[in-house]
């Protein structure tokens, strides 16, 4: 079976920890004097870069050895590609922040977007590098995700061209030898997933309890605080991180009940039940229970330090659950996109009611996302309700004139585009067009609908347009919208521009196990982000475009 992603960039980075230890390992015992200098205690070096190691440094590095008469110790200098960071065996994140205010800024100009792109394709390619595979890479036409796709196919050609390059053939990232598929997204193609809200445990921890790098910190029982890895690790969070909130702590409740009686079970074999003491007429069968209690100890420590674990968190969650109505805005919030509408009296009796400023700010962007054409009366009342509650309202703003921009372009014909659809497209791109997508049937997101269909293959209207890049192929065909290489795909990376979530995470994997047989997705961004961060960075677009009031509203 075939590393994850987890397990890779791990492996790399044990060889490179454990080589740094053993160069800065001090020198002991006796030292022998040649020429009045010390004995080196390592005849040769082999220097491990977590990142690409850029040109002037690789000749400052030769330079400095040379006037050291250090060259021969050099032996190797290597790149480790691990410009990543792994979250989950198949989610990973660049760590690349404000990806999307970079990206959007009205007054970043072509050199500035090109530096932001390479960063991103620099990434992407240490990805690709750790996996060791060469994928089939699709995207929309337009805007940053054709930029990223058209750039990071450049980069494996010129990297495929050597002898030594980092890939093989067939490839290593599943358990077939077919090559996945890259799926580049930018996160304007589905914006209303950065922003709403979801009922399911671990987009939950995240939004509400902040969970950054797979860590958190909470309040304990005492009052102190309390600190928690959520990873792998975790076998409750791997099995239940996809669950509904109330079917979390139904499980909870489960595993504690299952630990009590497991325990009592113990102490009956160990002859602890009620205070018995042990007769002396079976002190084999005794001592062979005793034993057998001893070594069910560190399994039961174990289940019941995660049981209060889990126990705290949702006590935390359900604390800011009620405090904050989350329940009610994840409900209505997922009716709205669903039907496209929503009642006005109850829209105002929200934005009234309980919640944080960025709670109310997030909601009413949702309305705004659902509605496919929205009376200027209404849109005034939404924003005085907003003020009323002290609500910045510059993120509202500048979705307002995302959507008013997206409904020009769609309107002016190609011969005729005023300065304003040309400021738009150049800025926004193609994947403006699906800033207001709406959900059809049921409440599928937007991203794993297109990208089953990508994964399958077969003709679909909603993919007809995506190019297509294939590093491996002619370079003539790069960037075609036509190849034989269009699938049925086993394996996929789903990559996401200007910040990634865990909803759409989980939506992905649900993807991945639905399908028959079950698939492989990898899913990344340049940064995950809760619904409140990505909407401050609405904000901070908003008052560049000179929107709305100046200050950013509190995720809390």
């Amino acid at each position: 079976m075939a590393l994850n992603l987890r397990q890779k960039q791990t492996s790399c980075i044990i060889r490179m920890l454990n080589l740094n230890q053993l160069i800065n390992t001090p020198t002991t015992g006796t030292t022998t004097t040649t020429n009045s200098s010390s004995e080196e205690v390592y005849k040769t070096f082999h220097l491990n870069f977590s990142s690409s190691l850029p040109r002037p440094l690789l000749e400052n590095l030769a330079s400095g050895t040379l006037e050291g008469n250090g060259v021969e110790r050099i032996s190797k200098v290597f790149d480790q590609y691990l410009e990543f960071v792994t979250l989950e065996d198949n989610m990973f994140s660049l760590a690349q922040n404000l990806c999307y205010v970079q990206l959007n800024d009205p007054s970043a100009g072509d050199k500035e977007i090109e530096e932001i792109i390479e960063r991103v394709v620099s990434g992407l390619f240490c990805v690709l590098a750790t996996l060791g595979v060469v994928p089939i890479i699709r995207c929309p036409r337009g805007g940053p995700a054709e930029m990223v796709a058209a750039a990071l196919d450049l980069r494996l050609r010129d990297h495929l061209i050597s002898k030594n390059n980092l890939f093989t053939e067939g490839g290593n990232f599943g358990s077939s030898f077919q090559r996945p598929v890259l799926c580049i997204f930018d996160r304007n193609f589905e914006l209303s997933v950065g922003i709403q809200h979801d009922f399911r445990y671990r987009p939950l921890v995240h939004d509400v309890l902040g969970l950054k790098l797979n860590a958190l910190t909470v309040k304990g029982e005492k009052g102190g605080p309390r600190s928690y890895e959520l990873d792998a690790s975790d076998p409750f969070w791997v099995a239940n991180g996809s669950l509904e909130f109330p079917e979390v702590a139904v499980e909870i409740e489960t595993q504690l009940t299952k630990y009590k009686k497991d325990v009592e079970e113990v102490n009956e074999r160990a002859g602890g039940k009620d205070g018995a003491e042990f007769d002396g007429t079976d002190l084999i069968g005794n001592t062979r229970h005793l034993m057998n209690a001893v070594n069910s100890l560190p399994e039961l420590t174990e289940r019941k330090q995660v049981i209060d674990k889990h126990t705290n968190i949702a006590t935390c969650v359900v604390g800011e659950i009620k405090e904050r109505s989350l329940d009610s805005y994840a409900k209505k919030e997922n009716e709205m996109l669903t039907r496209g509408n929503f009642d006005r009296n109850e829209l105002f009796s929200v934005l009234r009611g309980k919640g944080t400023k960025a709670d109310k700010l997030r909601f009413a962007i949702i309305y705004l996302l659902s509605t496919e054409t929205t009376p200027q009366s209404e849109l005034e009342a939404v924003e005085a309700a907003l003020r009323e509650s002290e609500v910045d309202t510059c993120a509202f703003q500048y979705v307002k004139k995302i959507k008013s921009l997206n409904i020009s372009l769609a309107s002016a014909n190609s011969a005729s585009k005023s300065n304003i659809v040309d400021w738009a497209e150049k800025l926004y791109g193609q994947s403006i067009n699906a800033v207001t997508a709406l959900l059809s049937g049921g409440r599928q997101l937007a991203l794993t609908r297109t990208v089953e269909a990508l994964i399958e293959g077969r003709p679909n209207p909603e993919i007809e347009s995506y190019l297509m890049f294939d590093p491996r192929a002619p370079r003539s065909s790069s960037g075609t919208g036509g190849s034989h290489l269009k699938g049925p795909f086993k394996e996929a990376i789903v990559f996401m521009i200007g910040g990634g979530n865990y909803v759409e995470y989980e939506g992905l994997q649900e993807l991945a196990h639905r399908q028959q047989p079950v698939k492989h997705i990898v899913y990344g961004t340049t940064e995950v982000l809760t619904g409140a961060h990505f909407v401050e960075q609405l904000t901070l677009l908003g008052q560049k475009m000179g929107l709305g009031s100046s200050s950013v509203p509190s995720s809390h």
